[in-house]
């Protein structure tokens, strides 16, 4: 069969003088056993299926007259400019019975098998693979993997959902001379999924004296700036206190960058960066202290003076960042188990494997929200209660992981049995850099960027 693109047709009978234009539609016309393929030095934009028993000759210059070239100068197959097609050339077991089965090995001559990009369903890059089988022998070639696709980066939760649920504001506290205790306002909380912040109650107002307001949860430990704590209530000629003001809750903890990956029967898997830890829920605000009533406020001995406000809910923690993919493999021949693979005088090359993908940055923490007023003061001349602290803002999610860099592989195989090479050069590209682990990683040292991939000749897998 003979095959060119600029000359051919898929509706001629594949003869010298009326070429089909596909390789393909080469393959679906030659014998089963012995069958023979001569393409033209020309760009076969497409993959296609190869059983072995079918030999396959490029170099062939094909304007006027059909003359070999040893050369190397045209290309057998590209993806190029097509992103659809898995790999530009497989290799697949010898079909039909008898004289197949006698004769089920595939050569392939000078030829140019290149892989330029990855498609659409893989990151990774293969120029030829040999399924279970697959006997082929392979002289005077080239066999190139191009560069391999980046992993994805993370979507920023800026992006998705910007900002965590606010705190709950701090609840009013009760006028004065309303009771002979005047309960403090009633201590509020910001639910945060498992976690909380509680916003301090505020201090009762009595007779003779204002409570103290209640501190605000969590509680840090140790607390220097006496953040959160509740008001001292009004006593002993002394005004009251408000509450003090949370604090912020912690930043989440990064994500673990992924580390390699694994060569596995169905290409690379590497791994990708972990989501990241959720921040802290702010401290709730401490509660206003409250304030005495009795005769010289109310005018009635009994009766208790206004209360105080309670603390404002600290805002929830920001979700932690998503991790980055990995990247892809750039691997030029993938042989898998049962299949046999011969090289002779041969260059096999490939490109840099694809870089991780970047981690996403964490949700931002919600507001802390004020602190609930006091109740409203006596209506003689007395003291008033006072109001609650503002709740602290909820730390901001962490930064996710970044991917781990795909590998640049020569051979990919399972078994050294199945290979025999004699005279075969390899260009191995770089493996891809790790995914950097936030946007300020410009010195690529954190601890949670992904790894870099690696660069081998030849790599065995587990079937």
């Amino acid at each position: 069969m003979f095959a060119s693109t600029t000359q051919g047709d898929d509706s001629n009978p594949g003869t010298m003088e009326k070429p089909v234009k596909t390789l393909a539609r080469a393959v679906a016309l030659a014998p089963r056993a012995r069958g023979r393929i001569f393409a033209c030095s020309e760009p076969f934009l497409e993959g296609f299926t190869l059983p072995s028993g079918i030999d396959l000759w490029g170099g062939f210059q094909c304007w006027g007259q059909w003359r070999h070239t040893d050369n190397l100068g045209g290309l057998l197959a590209t993806i190029g400019g097509s992103r659809h097609n898995d790999v530009p050339l497989t290799v697949v077991a010898a079909q039909g019975e008898g004289e197949v089965a006698a004769d089920g090995v595939s050569t392939i001559v000078d030829v140019h098998l290149f892989a330029e990009f990855a498609p659409e369903t893989s990151p990774d890059v293969v120029a030829m693979k040999l399924q279970p089988g697959a006997v082929v022998e392979v002289l005077r070639s080239v066999i190139e993997a191009g560069y391999a696709h980046k992993g994805a980066d993370a979507m920023d939760w800026g992006l998705i959902d910007p900002q965590a649920p606010h705190g709950e504001i701090g609840a009013i506290g009760k006028d004065a001379c309303s009771a002979a205790m005047v309960t403090g306002a009633p201590a509020v909380t910001s639910v945060c999924g498992s976690l909380v912040s509680t916003g301090g109650k505020g201090g009762d107002g009595t007779p003779s004296r204002g409570g103290d307001g209640a501190d605000g949860s969590p509680l840090p430990t140790p607390n220097p700036s006496n953040a959160g704590l509740g008001g001292a209530g009004a006593k002993d000629g002394a005004g009251c206190e408000h509450g003090r003001d949370g604090e912020d809750g912690a930043s989440g903890a990064p994500g673990a960058g992924g580390q390699s990956g694994r060569l596995t029967k169905t290409g690379w898997e590497g791994v990708p960066g972990s989501q990241a830890g959720t921040g802290a829920p702010g401290q709730g605000g401490g509660g206003g202290g409250g304030a005495p009533g009795g005769r010289s406020a109310c005018g009635n001995a009994g009766l208790g003076g206004a209360s105080g406000g309670s603390g404002g809910g600290g805002g929830c923690g920001g979700k932690g960042g998503l991790g980055g993919a990995a990247g892809g493999a750039s691997i030029a021949i993938f042989a898998h188990p049962g299949s046999k693979l011969t090289l002779r005088e041969m260059r096999v090359i490939t490109r840099q494997g694809g870089a991780g993908g970047r981690g996403g940055e964490g949700q931002s923490g919600g507001q802390g929200v004020q602190g609930g007023p006091p109740g409203l003061g006596p209506p003689m001349l007395g003291e008033y209660a006072c109001r609650g602290g503002y709740g602290g803002r909820g730390g901001k999610g962490g930064y996710g992981g970044g991917g781990s860099g795909g590998p640049s592989i020569g051979i990919a195989h399972a078994e050294e049995e199945q290979l025999t090479l004699d005279r075969v050069t390899f260009e191995i590209g770089p493996g891809g850099p790790g995914g950097i682990a936030d946007v300020e990683d410009e010195t690529r040292d954190k601890a949670n960027r992904g790894s870099d991939g690696f660069a081998a000749e030849m790599m065995r897998f587990s079937p």
